[in-house]
């Protein structure tokens, strides 16, 4: 990882659009209810969006984080294909037991009114796992562990844009409400942060 010990969270494009992403989302959440957050996210849609989100929302897999890690690994990139493996398994740890132990409708199980859902495949995901948006902690996770990696804003900014844009993929596709969006992204960027801050700790012992 070049710049490895420069790299501060604290200067990082990404780390300050997460914040105002929170702020901002933690307000709506104040003020709005689930079910109006949804719907007003979900009903934005459009036939370049349908196509577009159908097939981006897979960047949120974990099998793709897998990949990414392995490919990097596979380049010469050691140091950030175990970090980012590192990242996907502590990020994935806690979704699993949020979903165990604090298990939530989906929203196609949630409404009765389920045909008002737009949808882009036959059938929303059904199901009482809803929060946290597996998805979106993954993709938050692996991206900004790729943007702690360099110090170049414009990419900073594209992977949180990335990011982003897979989370409000499962609210548009209908598969989960804007809370497991929201907090996934959390998770998703925490458990990198900890992964990167705990292998810097151990590089320069500082």
């Amino acid at each position: 990882m070049n710049n490895w010990k420069y790299n501060h969270p604290g200067n990082n494009v990404f780390t300050w659009l997460l914040i105002i992403m929170v702020l901002a989302g933690g307000t709506s959440l104040f003020f709005f209810d689930k079910e109006y957050l949804f719907w007003s996210l979900n009903q934005q849609h459009s036939y370049p969006g349908d196509l577009f989100f159908r097939y981006f929302t897979h960047v949120g897999d974990g099998l793709f984080m897998i990949a990414t890690g392995v490919v990097l690994l596979g380049l010469g990139k050691r140091k950030l294909g175990i970090l980012i493996l590192a990242s996907f398994l502590l990020s994935g740890l806690f979704v699993q037991l949020f979903k165990r132990y604090k298990p939530e409708p989906r929203p196609g199980r949630y409404f009765s009114h389920i045909e008002r859902i737009h949808k882009v495949v036959e059938q929303p995901l059904m199901g009482n796992n809803s929060f946290p948006s597996g998805h979106t902690t993954t993709a938050f996770a692996m991206f900004s562990m790729l943007a702690l990696a360099t110090r170049n804003y414009s990419l900073q900014f594209i992977y949180f844009l990335m990011a982003l844009l897979v989370g409000y993929s499962r609210i548009y596709l209908g598969h989960h409400f804007f809370k497991d969006v929201y907090f996934g992204s959390m998770i998703g960027y925490g458990s990198s942060l900890f992964i990167y801050l705990i292998f810097k700790k151990r590089e320069f012992g500082s």
